[in-house]
């Protein structure tokens, strides 16, 4: 495999990226009990585009490659390393009672990318065929630090920096367009985020599109439940569990998440129907 210290220009960026994002042994979703039981149930998968307000990074959106290339491509973020991330169960398993984290294995998750035939355009519930082409790809993203234009930027991939300076040639790789979606900023670092990453043909203004979910993702996921997490009495939590699928936080009884209306003035947190 590539090393970071090797790639000169942004299309081996991108390439070295893109082998990263395809060879790690598993990947992680962090998302709620509610969103995993639509994922089964409709065998499909949610996109976000990159530039929604639904996102919680506007910054990327914002400052990092381009925004017309950002109007046609949608993200679906995975992280990767065995570790539990806390700030993860916070950002993307509210409520915390709810948190899961889904796991898939480096072979099935390959196999999924390379299934996608069809891209369905999603709103509020209701799909319809987009007839236009797209490209996927599944990519681990570049963190850069320092400031804007200044002359001593810093790229990094896990634990790993290169210092780029204007006589570097990846000088301005922050705000090229052909890096949208490739690179985030610094701060964003501790999600050692993996992402697969889907560019419609056409600016379609749809918030989000909707991928098919193959068998093999279904059947194999194993589901870690969150520190705070409170058991569920339906069937999908007994037919995990029976599988042997479920898997307790090593931190549960750990730590002691805040309620999500613990400051509010009535108290009690009602989940929208």
């Amino acid at each position: 495999m590539a090393k970071l210290s090797e790639v000169k220009s942004i299309e081996s960026m991108i390439a070295f990226l893109k082998e990263k994002g395809e060879n790690h042994d598993y990947y992680y979703h962090y998302t709620t009990w509610d969103s995993l039981t639509k994922i089964i149930q409709d065998k499909t998968f949610l996109l976000t585009r990159g530039n929604s307000l639904s996102i919680n990074d506007q910054h990327e959106a914002h400052m990092k490659g381009s925004w017309e290339e950002w109007n046609k491509i949608y993200i679906g973020s995975f992280a990767f390393g065995s570790s539990e991330n806390m700030a993860m169960w916070g950002l993307y398993g509210l409520p915390w009672r709810d948190a899961v984290r889904i796991s898939i294995s480096k072979e099935n998750m390959n196999r999924w990318i390379n299934s996608f035939n069809r891209i369905k355009l999603f709103e509020n519930g209701e799909t319809i065929d987009y007839q236009g082409g797209f490209e996927a790809s599944l990519n681990d993203i570049i963190y850069v630090g320092g400031k804007r234009g200044s002359n001593d930027l810093q790229l990094k991939h896990y634990g790993k920096y290169i210092t780029v300076s204007d006589t570097y040639p990846l000088y301005g790789i922050d705000t090229s367009p052909k890096m949208t979606g490739y690179i985030k900023n610094n701060a964003w670092q501790y999600e050692n985020e993996v992402r697969l990453r889907i560019r419609l043909s056409n600016d379609t203004g749809y918030d989000k599109i909707s991928v098919a979910v193959i068998d093999d993702i279904i059947n194999s996921m194993i589901v870690t439940t969150g520190p705070y997490f409170k058991w569920k009495n339906d069937e999908l939590y007994y037919k995990l569990n029976s599988e042997n699928r479920i898997v307790e936080s090593g931190f549960k009884n750990l730590v002691n998440y805040r309620e999500l209306c613990a400051m509010c003035q009535y108290k009690a947190f009602k989940k929208m129907e």
